[in-house]
């Protein structure tokens, strides 16, 4: 039963995105797409650069994530990013990306803190683009015109920032105990059970001892996180901003700021998409339309482009693993 709910999960997610991508051929002007095509390809190292800095910059911020004295080297990470990306770009559910990188470091780390050190990087540029999408999302609401419903998708993405904040608040300050192991001796108390001896949960209790102790640990860590972050999100506007000097039709700080934040939203809602197909054109193209913008259509394409070559590059340096090192 549970395998064939799967199946459908993924069967309606291609379907899904297939009827977005007519959609959105159907809803864009597609000779105005296919004219500034060739605008697109002189620009496009230009236009690349942002996204070839954003990959150094989160593979940095996975190093960082890891513990000290097992910190595999930076070339081994950015292969292993690239490889799990792709893999996970290209994949039905979206989702095989995380658990490839655990892999393909087994014989380098042990597998908790790995899946410990890819939790805490996911985490805190969540984190941070959701607490700049929220500002980006008070920004549009008060200063640009736009529909009632684009008013109300960017005013959720404020307060779910401020429940998110408060929840990791809780959990990064410093004190003592956990969350996850304090929950399993309470049901084993209640029900006369014995989680702990599932191997499963002993694993998922020594990823979250890990994961605390670098939240608590060195406070220069999450510094250069939340730095991180920031740069990050903002290379990902820097590069709406590129496309549309491409084309001739230069936008402000603020609109490339919007069609990034809600680019990010669409793209999170339809991981389990292959390849985001239809919903990266659908989302970069309505967000356009709506600030009342051309060229929606050639900003899908730039990074439709760009989301390719970058899984093709992933593929192409896919590490091996060798056997487990003692």
């Amino acid at each position: 039963m549970a395998r064939s709910a799967v199946q459908l999960v993924s069967v309606a997610a291609i379907v899904i995105g297939i009827v977005l991508f007519v959609v959105t051929l159907l809803y864009i002007d597609l000779d105005e797409t296919l004219a500034s095509a060739g605008r697109l390809g002189l620009a496009l190292p230009v236009i690349l650069l942002p996204a070839t800095v954003w990959q150094f910059l989160r593979t940095w911020g996975w190093a960082v994530s890891f513990p000290d004295d097992t910190r595999p080297p930076f070339t081994r990470l950015l292969r292993v990013r690239l490889a799990a990306d792709a893999i996970g770009f290209l994949s039905v559910r979206g989702i095989a990306g995380e658990p490839l990188k655990v892999f393909l470091l087994y014989d380098r780390v042990a597998p908790e803190v790995t899946t410990a050190a890819v939790a805490l990087e996911r985490l805190a540029f969540a984190v941070i683009g959701i607490v700049i999408a929220a500002l980006v999302s008070l920004v549009v609401v008060t200063r640009l015109s736009m529909s009632g419903a684009w008013d109300t998708i960017f005013t959720m993405l404020i307060v779910g920032a401020v429940v998110l904040l408060a929840i990791v608040g809780m959990m990064s300050r410093r004190r003592s105990g956990d969350y996850l192991g304090r929950l399993v001796t309470a049901i084993d108390r209640a029900t006369g059970r014995r989680l702990e001896a599932s191997r499963v949960i002993r694993f998922i209790l020594d990823v979250e001892d890990i994961l605390l102790q670098l939240l608590r640990g060195d406070r220069r860590r999450l510094v250069i996180l939340t730095v991180l972050g920031i740069a990050c999100y903002f290379l990902m506007a820097v590069e709406v901003w590129l496309v549309f000097w491409a084309l001739g039709e230069p936008i402000g700080v603020v609109q490339g700021l919007a069609v990034e934040t809600f680019a990010r939203l669409a793209s999170i809602a339809s991981a389990a998409i292959p390849g985001n197909i239809g919903a990266l054109e659908a989302s970069n193209a309505a967000v356009v339309a709506a600030l009342g913008l051309g060229g929606g259509g050639a900003l899908a394409l730039a990074r439709r482009i760009r989301a390719l070559l970058w899984a093709a590059a992933g593929l192409a340096v896919y590490p091996r693993v060798q056997e487990r090192r003692q």
